[in-house]
This record gives C-alpha cells, structure tokens and sequence, in this order.
C-alpha cells in the first residue's frame, strides 16, 4: 500500500482537527480570556480559570468509541464531541459557582447545563455548560476566534466548580481513573476506596457550607428590590444649590471628572463613558455638579477598596462602582439591558450593608438601615418634630435656613411637621456619626436608639424627672 493510499484512510474529520490545532489553541486562550473578564466584571473571585484544546491523540481515541453493542458512540464526531476546546473555572464558594454559570448561560448560547454530582450521589459537585455561541454582537467581535470555532464546532464545553468541587474531582479522578493501584485492588478494597470517597463528598459539602457562610458575612445576599433601597445621597428631582456646576454631562465632561478623580488609572473607553452618561440621566444626574454632590459622601477609594480589584482597573470601572455604591438598587434598574443589571447585581454584593450600617429606634420601631447622611437627616427629622425646628439645629450643618450651611457643604431639605429643616448630606462618617450622637442626647426619655451594623452606638437618655420624683434639692443635697 502506498503512502498516498495510506493518507486516503485518515478520516476527513481527523485531518480537518489536525489541520484546525493552532487556531483551537488560539480559541482555548480566547475562551479564558472570555471568562476572567466575565468574573472580573461581574466582581467575582476566581481562583483559576483554564481552558486548553483537545489534542490529536485525545480526539482520535474518543472519536473511535464504541457502544455497548458495538456500533460507533459518535456517527459525527465533528459536531457531537463537545470538549475539542474545554475551560474550567475554580471559584472559592458555591455562590460563586452558581453566580458564573448564571453568567456563562445569561451571555451564551447554551444548549445544555447539567451538574452530574445530581445523579451520581458520590461527592462530585461541578456545573457543566455546553456554549454554542455568543449572544452579544459586541462579545462576538471581541472575541473573533471563539466565535468562528461555532462555525465547524457546535458546542464548547465549560465546567465551573468549587475549590472544594475541585479537590474533591481531582484526587477522585486521579485515583479511579490514572492509578494502577486502584485498579489492582481487590473488590472489597475498591468497594471501602469508593465509600471513602463519599465521606469524603459529605466532608466537601461541609467545606461549600462554611466558606459560604464566610462569604454570606464578607458581601450579604440582601434582597435586591429598589421599593427598599436607600434614596440616593441627592434628591435630583430637586434644584441644585447655585454653587454647583452646570456643565451637562456627557462623554468629555464624564471623562474630564473622572481624570481628575482617578488621575493615576487607565482612562476606559469612550463607549464605556457614555454608558455611565445615559444611566445617570435615568436617575436624573444630569450636570456636573450634582455628579460631584452625589459622589461628595465618599471618601478617596474607599468603594475600591471594597471592590478589592484582582488587577489594574480603568476609571470608568471604579466610577461605575461607586455610583452602585451611591444609588444602589436604583443604579442597577437604570442600566440599559439585562446583561449589565445582572453585572451591577453581583457587584452590588460588595458594597451592600456597607454604607447602609445605621439603623434607628424609637417608639414607632425599628427603621432598616440607612445610610450615615440619611441617618443625620432622621434624626434631625425627629428632634424637630418634637421640640421645634431650633432644637435640630447645629453649628452649620444642621439649621432652619439653607443659607445658615457652611460652605463647601451641600444642604438638603427634610420636611418636617414643625418646618422645613437643611442637613449637610456630604458629611464624613466620622463626622455624621458626631451629628447623630448630638441629635440623640436632645430627646432624653423617648428610648431613640443608634445602631451601626447591629451594633448599639447612642441611645437617649431617661428622662430623669420622670423616673425620679426627687429633685437636686431634695433629701441628701
């Protein structure tokens, strides 16, 4: 037989795969470029993410099997192997796990999602996603290469599991699959390794349960409902104070703010900036000005360092997060399409229950959480209701008339029972928390209590006349 006849009995699929190796090694780096972008966007921690083309030899020996009954297991092997490119994403907790194959199905075609570990009852855990393409034209032309794989190859598969998942896999896979020794073992003995594995899948879920804990205390679930989210640090549908600027935003005067903000970090793209332009018009943020009153609150990286960002990340980004730290529920509603609410969402974790720490108690119950600005305002609300405007008022920040609030801070207007009352809303913590203890210490005798973070911080005084009849000039004076 000569060798052109030998070349003959190759398999067209098999010289097809042959030829197509070094774009599949492109497509496998594309497609791990794909999903750490897609954690990091999304504010998950990943531990690793790989992906790596099927070689030759692999794919020519799953190619080849048989059924049971003998016949080929694959009549197509191009279009039924699914792993000719395969990537695997290491996250630390279950939540994670469950986050990124949300993801993976929101921004793919996904024709299969499955966790084997379902039926198999032995201790495996791992999500497994078979892609058949990017629904996102944007994605598609970033990411050319794996786009084009669609074209010959109908599925990619993706499997997202736990650190946890994971050791568990591949010790068990190791074992059962790649050592003679177990193979070598006698029934009985195979049968105790195989129930060691299970107990040791009850050991695996345990670890999920603890480190979910941990990240349940880290970043809270929260309900993600706007009717119970905190009001923004500005009511915009109110006139800016003279002092702000008007310059309308868009793209340049976004980009010249952010500049100046984060002078040190990569600027972003221009789309990105008109992104953030159009989400603020739909909370009305329309100007400079109230852009910069909003963001006043917030001290220089304090959302960064929450956000705790894996590698060098562009002013956009950072602005991004911190207007969800300002408006919180309301900014992820205003984003343009589902994709990016369900990143604002995740993301959202972070800062949640990080701004929104201090709570009030008075007779009428308990208030959820707010904000330290929000809190200020409540309290001022509830002294002046109670013993006139005058008595809220403090030093500047805190008074009857909005001309009364020192420069530099921007005042907002709280209606009261008894009048209207301005409280500086860009107030430090430090600061505010000063504020709420001095509003606290005027209503002695109401049980109004201070919260941060479920913590007790000021509580009011008794009311000493009432609980006690006797007076400094009493018996023992």
């Amino acid at each position: 037989m000569s060798h052109g006849e030998d070349m003959e009995m190759v398999p067209t699929h098999l010289w097809r795969y042959a030829q197509d190796q070094p774009f599949l090694a492109e497509v496998a780096d594309e497609t791990r470029r794909f999903l750490t972008e897609l954690a990091r966007d999304a504010s998950i921690d990943v531990h690793l993410v790989k992906a790596r083309p099927k070689t030759l030899a692999s794919y020519k020996d799953k190619s080849a099997k048989l059924k049971d009954d003998g016949t080929p297991k694959y009549s197509d092997p191009a279009t039924e192997i699914h792993d000719c490119v395969a990537a695997r994403v290491i996250v630390y907790t279950t939540r994670a796990r469950n986050d990124m194959a949300n993801l993976i199905e929101n921004r793919c075609e996904c024709r299969e999602r499955h966790n084997p570990g379902e039926k198999r009852h032995n201790g495996y855990d791992s999500e497994h996603l078979v892609i058949t393409g990017l629904k996102d034209p944007d994605l598609q032309l970033r990411y050319s290469a794996l786009t084009k794989f669609f074209d010959n190859y109908k599925g990619l598969e993706i499997q997202v599991r736990s650190v946890a998942g994971h050791a568990w896999a591949e010790y068990e896979h190791d074992i059962r699959y790649k050592s003679g020794g177990y193979k070598e073992l006698p029934s009985n003995d195979k049968g105790r390794v195989d129930q060691y594995f299970i107990e040791a899948g009850g050991m695996r879920r345990y670890m999920d349960e603890i480190f979910d804990k941990i990240e349940e205390l880290l970043r809270p679930q929260g309900a993600d409902d706007a009717a119970t989210a905190d009001e923004p640090v500005i009511e915009v549908d109110e006139p800016s104070p003279e002092t702000l600027d008007p310059t309308l935003l868009g793209p340049a005067s976004l980009g010249a703010l952010v500049a100046s903000r984060f002078p040190d970090d990569e600027p972003g793209d221009t789309l990105s900036l008109a992104v953030l332009v159009d989400q603020l018009a739909e909370l009305g943020v329309t100007t400079v000005g109230q852009l910069e009153a909003a963001l006043s609150n917030l001290g220089q990286g304090q959302v960064a360092r929450l956000m705790d960002y894996p590698i060098e990340t562009t002013r956009v980004r950072k602005l991004d997060d911190e207007l969800l730290a300002i408006f919180l529920d309301r900014y992820v509603a205003a984003a343009a399409d589902d994709g990016r609410r369900q990143l604002l969402r995740l993301r959202l974790r972070r800062v949640r229950g990080r701004f929104t720490i201090y709570s009030l108690e008075g007779p009428s119950g308990t208030r959820r959480p707010v904000t330290a600005a929000r809190a200020v305002r409540d309290l001022a609300k509830f002294v002046a209701e109670r013993q006139g405007v005058a008595a809220a008022a403090y030093n500047g920040f805190i008074s009857a008339s909005r001309s009364d609030i020192s420069p530099g801070y921007f005042p907002k207007e709280v209606r009261t029972s008894a009048g209207p009352v301005y409280v500086a809303t860009n107030l430090s913590r430090a600061h505010a928390e000063s504020l709420m203890g001095e509003m606290v210490s005027r209503v002695p005798g109401v049980g109004l209590r201070v919260k941060r973070a479920g913590d007790l911080l000021f509580e009011a005084a008794p009311d000493v006349s009432a609980t006690n009849p006797e007076t400094s000039s009493g018996p023992g004076s």
